[in-house]
């Protein structure tokens, strides 16, 4: 996927390792055992996560993320593949998350698809951790705009809108801005998920919502505001 492949480079400066989101993780993932970070990135939280006792397995679709991940990681079990082929993992897991608006980027009937495999990889009641953006409130407007993140000393800014909004597609537009031209333009398709469609489609794979926040420092979820929306949900128990 050249979209994050061009843009590795400068991933961990606009999305850096954050430690109230490794803290939550942490809280809500069991003790021990096998966890899962569906779209890793760098792979960082899994080098963290397994310093504290666990075995994270990290899985990205972008192989230059996965490359840097190894890089910083050496002797973690990463893979380069599609969240849709995560049945192909060996379970079982004993908890799984996903962090950064990653889900958003399949539609509602591969979300389907997804949740089932992962409900048999995961081991009964295990915790499941998805973070979204708030759709809730995204989808009442016609475009947004989000904060600009200024890196290397302010002399490149990250910018990234959706332009239009429907409920079926929203184009992710990012741009890499130097100050006197684009260091990185790139775009692709996401599919907004509300709170109610997720948490049905969750239901009908047997996961059990436990909880739905805000931020990962604890803020409760309100639709009407900007805001992260964070699920956790307890896989089946059967």
């Amino acid at each position: 996927m050249s979209f994050y492949s061009d843009f590795a480079e400068y991933y961990e400066e606009v999305f850096p390792f954050e430690e109230p989101v490794y803290e939550f993780l942490l809280e809500r993932l069991p003790d021990g055992g096998r966890v899962l970070d569906v779209g890793c990135g760098t792979g960082d939280y899994c080098g963290k996560l397994t310093g504290a006792g666990l075995d994270a397995v990290g899985i990205d679709l972008d192989p230059e993320m996965i490359a840097a991940a190894r890089l910083r990681h050496s002797g973690l079990e990463f893979h380069a593949m599609d969240m849709l082929g995560v049945g192909a993992l060996d379970g079982p897991f004993a908890g799984a998350f996903c962090i950064g608006n990653v889900i958003s980027h399949i539609t509602h009937g591969e979300l389907d698809t997804f949740l089932s495999d992962l409900a048999s990889l995961l081991v009964p009641g295990a915790p499941w951790v998805m973070q979204l953006v708030n759709w809730d409130y995204l989808l009442t407007k016609e475009s947004h705009r989000f904060p600009d993140v200024p890196i290397r000393d302010g002399k490149i800014v990250f910018e990234r809108r959706y332009p239009s909004i429907d409920e079926e597609n929203v184009t992710f537009v990012t741009r890499l801005q130097g100050r006197d031209e684009a260091v990185f333009e790139g775009a692709i398709e996401l599919h907004p998920l509300c709170t109610e469609k997720c948490v049905r489609l969750h239901e009908k794979r047997g996961f059990l919502m436990l909880d739905h926040l805000g931020s990962f420092r604890g803020k409760g979820f309100e639709p009407g505001v900007p805001s992260s929306s964070i699920f956790v949900f307890r896989a089946p128990e059967a």
